[in-house]
């Protein structure tokens, strides 16, 4: 045993551990496949215990030739594989005078560089890690930006004098790159891009605004939050037990029905389909201002940052804001695009806004966002989820 002390593993790692690393962050650190081969294939030949004891040093003995035949090589590629990896510094060279490689002098590729590069590693591995999120982040931004022109664009028929005023805007929006090419954009790049289009939503929604409130309001297909598709539907609360493996749905949501929600004793029967103009009146209000003070103050921070400093609060921020709030409320997108394309980004953002505020709900608290949103979506194929009766009753929690 010498007296010479050597970089050791973080607690928990083994050899094993760093190879997986390696194989993650390969096409970070440029290792491709043949020459990331040859360093995993050294490192397997070391003992495993001299990468966690201070007191020993991984190193791979055997001569390079050797090694060439057994990883099928040439003696030269293997040379310039080893010369790579280390100006990378993940392993040292070290030989005797003559090149040889020999245990005696502990000569021959040495991973104590690598393993005091692990901690570095990490990080790098925690920011890639980042960086892909934020990628998809931005492509599922792009994206609801995209459906949201297409939606607006329609709507510019029913103003056909503001075609001119409509051509620069169009023009920039059939020079968007296609989704597939999103994926390969540099981020500065991908992240401009998104910004632009952001811009482009507020540019449409601001030409369109201007001419409806000099025309009077919208067609009844542009721009409607909610529509209320059943009259029926009682807003009385239910007084039937609530059922306590409830938690991780969506709480306290009215669900559309034929008839009155609830059992033979609940006072939804008692009440029919009473007071229908409230529902009425509550609908004819829910505009996006009445949406953010509904909304959590998580969700008002991600509207405002939507806004951007713009002074009307628009549909598109609201939509926005749910599509970046998903993944902390650890919703999957695939969950997301399913209620996006059965209840439109409209929908799917009142779902979403709902999930986020029942969060706190003080009976029946949401704890699965994600499969409240699957439960939703379920819910609005079958026809029976009421998001009216849901809003409403929201509102009356925080004295709206």
């Amino acid at each position: 045993m010498t007296g010479t002390l050597y970089p050791t593993l973080p607690q928990g790692f083994q050899r094993f551990s760093v190879e997986q690393l390696l194989i993650e962050l390969a096409p970070i650190l440029g290792l491709r496949g043949g020459r990331l081969h040859a360093l995993l294939y050294m490192m397997k030949q070391t003992a495993p215990d001299d990468w966690t004891t201070p007191h020993r040093e991984p190193v791979y003995f055997a001569p390079q030739d050797q090694t060439a035949e057994a990883l099928n090589k040439t003696p030269r590629a293997l040379y310039n594989d080893e010369a790579a990896l280390e100006a990378a510094g993940l392993i040292e060279k070290r030989v005797k005078g003559n090149g040889a490689r020999s245990p005696f002098g502990g000569c021959g590729i040495v991973f104590s560089r690598l393993i005091a590069l692990v901690p570095d590693l990490l990080a790098l591995k925690e920011q890639a890690t980042r960086d892909r999120q934020h990628r998809k982040e931005l492509r599922n931004r792009r994206s609801t930006y995209l459906r949201y022109i297409k939606r607006q664009i329609e709507c510019l028929g029913d103003y056909p004098h503001l075609s001119g005023e409509a051509r620069p805007i169009l023009d920039n929006f059939s020079s968007w790159p296609e989704a597939s090419r999103l994926a390969a954009m540099p981020i500065d790049v991908l992240e401009a891009h998104v910004c632009d289009a952001q811009t482009l939503c507020n540019r449409l929604d601001d030409l369109l605004q201007s001419c409806r409130d000099s025309s009077g309001p919208p067609e009844e297909n542009c721009c409607c939050f909610i529509q209320e598709n059943n009259q029926n539907t009682s807003n009385v609360s239910c007084n039937a037990n609530v059922d306590e493996l409830s938690a991780g749905k969506p709480a306290h949501l009215n669900l559309i029905r034929v008839g009155p929600n609830g059992p033979k004793n609940c006072l939804e029967n008692k009440h029919g389909g009473a007071d229908v103009s409230h529902n009425t009146k509550f609908i004819a209000q829910l505009t996006p201002e009445r949406l953010y003070a509904l909304a959590s103050d998580d969700m008002r921070a991600y509207i405002e940052e939507c806004q951007a400093g713009n002074p009307a609060l628009r549909e598109i921020h609201l939509i926005d804001a749910a599509t970046r709030l998903i993944h902390p409320l650890g919703i999957n997108h695939s969950a997301w695009m399913k209620a996006v394309n059965l209840m439109g980004d409209i929908g799917a953002t009142l779902c979403v806004l709902l999930i986020d505020a029942n969060r706190t709900h003080p009976t029946t608290p949401i704890r699965n966002p994600g499969g409240a949103l699957r439960a939703m979506t379920d819910r609005f194929a079958q026809g029976k989820l009421n998001l009216t009766g849901s809003l409403i009753g929201l509102a009356r929690r925080r004295g709206l």
